[in-house]
């Protein structure tokens, strides 16, 4: 089952401040998730309450959505330095 891939606004300012390169890395993994399920995945802890709430690692940068059975809601995509204090 194909899943939709809704990006937040922040998000989707981030992935076209990409290098073109990197950009259609990271688009590519996201839709092939989308698509098959498969990629790096993790469910995150220590998320406020929120058990919903996936990475997926794409080389240095980490694709940060929640998960439903229809959706994948990307809420942030960062570089794997600037962590998950923002949580």
């Amino acid at each position: 089952m194909i899943r939709g891939v809704l990006l937040s606004e922040r998000a989707d300012r981030f992935l076209r401040g990409l290098p073109r390169d990197v950009h259609d890395r990271v688009r590519t993994a996201l839709l092939e998730f989308a698509r098959s399920g498969r990629g790096d995945l993790k469910r995150l802890s220590g998320t406020k309450g929120r058990d919903d709430l996936f990475r997926l690692r794409v080389g240095d940068y980490r694709i940060v959505f929640a998960l439903t059975s229809t959706e994948i809601r990307v809420t942030r995509i960062i570089h794997r330095s600037e962590g998950y204090d923002w949580l």
